[in-house]
C-alpha cells in the first residue's frame, strides 16, 4: 500500500503573474466554491480576481469522494441539494470538459432494522420533495450488484444522484472563468481583507493591494482565521477524512455505494476505486480548539462515539508559536501552501477489509491513500 498522503499536483493554470488594481469581485480561495463563483460572476460581466496561495484544488475541493447525493440530506438542506443536483447534469456541456459526471444513482445499504426505519422515515422527506428515492428489496439490492455478497434487509436509492472526479471538476471551472476574463492568481497567498470606515475596501495580498468593495470568503478552513481580521467570528470545527484509490479493476458499478457506517466507495471510469471509512471522524487538537468550546461541546458529548481526538503535530505547533512569538508569522497559510494532513491507516484498514467481505471475488490493491480537513 503507497501512503501518498496527497493526491497528485497538477500543472497549475492561472496565466497570472501580476494583479490588477481593482476588480468588482475578489475571490479568496481556489475551491470548487471559489472557482464555480469565478466562473458564474465572470460569465455575468464581473470584473473577478480569484487568489489561491497554492493551486486550484489543492486542498479538501479536491481530495472528497466527489459524491453529488441529495439522498438522506437534512429537510432544511435539501432544496439545495437538488438545485446543485440539477447544475451537475449539464456541467460537462456548460464547461466544455471532462470531469467524469456519472449519474448512476446513489445506494444506501442496511442491513439492521434501525437503518431500515430511518430510509423510510426519510424517504417521507424525499416524496415531499419531489425526489425519487425509493426502497429495493434485497434481490433488487442483487440486481444492482450481482457480486455483492452476505445479508441485506433493504437499500435506499436516489437514481438522480450522481458522482464526478473533484479536482476536475473545480479545474474545469477555473479554466472556463479564466475564457471569460477572471483573473486566477495561484501560489498568491491573501494576507488581509481591507476594511474602512466599516466598508469592505480590498484586499492585501503577498503580490500587493487589489481594491474592491466585494469579498467572496471560500477559504475553506482558513476561513475563520482570515476572517477574524475584520472581527467576524465563525464558529467551525474542522475534521480529518481519509480516503482510498485502489487500482484499476474490471467494471463493477457506476453507482455510489455506501454501506454506513462501515465503507463507502466508488468507481471512477479509469476503473480505479475510492474508498472510504464511516465509523467515526479524526479531530485534530489545537489551541483553536478551545474557541467556541461551549457551542461544540453538547454536540461532542452526544457523538463522542464518533469522534476520534488526536495530540499531535498541529497541537504542538501551536504551543511552539505561543512560545516563540518572535518566530511565528501571523500569515500561516504562507508557510502552508497545500494543507496535506496524514491519512488514518486504521481506516484505510477498516474500509479494505470490510469491502473485501462485501465482494469477496473482488481482488484490491490499493494505490495511493490521502488525507483532507473538511
Amino acid at each position: 500500500m503507497i501512503e501518498s498522503g496527497t493526491r497528485p499536483e497538477r500543472a497549475p493554470i492561472g496565466v497570472a503573474r501580476r494583479l490588477p488594481r481593482s476588480a468588482d469581485v475578489v475571490i479568496i480561495g481556489g475551491g470548487i466554491i471559489g472557482a464555480a463563483s469565478a466562473w458564474y460572476l465572470a460569465s455575468r460581466g464581473r470584473t473577478v480576481v480569484l487568489l489561491e496561495k497554492g493551486h486550484l484544488a489543492g486542498e479538501q475541493s479536491g481530495r472528497n469522494w466527489g459524491w453529488v447525493r441529495q439522498q438522506a440530506r437534512d429537510v432544511d438542506e435539501l432544496p439545495l441539494m437538488q438545485a446543485a443536483n440539477r447544475i451537475w447534469q449539464t456541467l460537462e456541456k456548460e464547461l466544455a470538459t471532462d470531469i467524469e459526471w456519472t449519474n448512476q444513482g446513489n445506494l444506501a445499504l442496511a442491513r439492521d432494522p434501525e437503518r431500515v426505519a430511518f430510509f423510510r422515515a426519510w424517504l417521507d422527506v424525499a416524496k415531499g420533495a419531489g425526489l425519487e428515492s425509493h426502497l429495493l428489496t434485497e434481490s433488487e439490492i442483487r440486481a444492482m450488484l450481482p457480486q455483492l455478497e452476505g445479508n441485506w434487509a433493504a437499500a435506499m436509492y436516489t437514481p438522480s444522484d450522481g458522482h464526478a472526479e473533484p479536482t476536475k471538476a473545480t479545474r474545469g471551472f477555473g479554466a472556463a472563468a479564466l475564457t471569460m476574463g477572471a483573473v486566477i492568481a495561484e501560489g498568491c497567498a491573501a494576507d488581509r481583507i481591507v476594511v474602512e470606515a466599516g466598508r469592505v475596501t480590498g484586499v492585501e495580498t503577498e503580490w500587493g493591494t487589489v481594491r474592491t468593495d466585494h469579498v467572496l470568503c471560500a477559504a475553506g478552513v482558513w476561513s475563520a482565521r482570515l476572517l477574524r481580521g475584520i472581527g467576524v467570528d465563525l464558529p467551525i470545527r474542522i475534521v480529518r477524512s481519509t480516503v482510498a484509490a485502489t487500482k484499476p479493476i474490471a467494471p463493477l458499478t457506476g453507482i455510489a455505494v455506501g454501506y454506513h457506517p462501515v465503507v463507502s466507495f466508488k468507481q471512477r471510469p479509469n476503473g480505479s476505486l475510492l474508498l472510504a471509512a464511516g465509523g467515526w471522524s479524526d479531530y485534530d487538537l489545537t489551541l483553536d480548539s478551545l474557541r467556541h468550546l461551549r457551542l461544540f461541546l453538547p454536540n461532542f458529548v452526544k457523538n463522542r462515539r464518533l469522534i476520534r481526538l488526536h495530540l499531535g503535530r498541529p497541537l504542538l505547533g501551536d504551543i511552539a508559536r505561543v512560545l516563540t512569538p518572535w518566530k511565528s508569522d501571523d500569515r500561516p497559510w504562507r508557510q502552508q501552501r497545500v494543507l496535506s494532513p496524514k491519512p488514518s491507516r486504521e481506516k484505510v484498514r477498516a474500509s479494505h477489509a470490510e469491502f473485501r467481505q462485501m465482494f469477496p471475488e473482488v481482488r484490491l490493491e490499493i494505490d495511493r491513500t490521502w488525507a483532507g480537513y473538511t
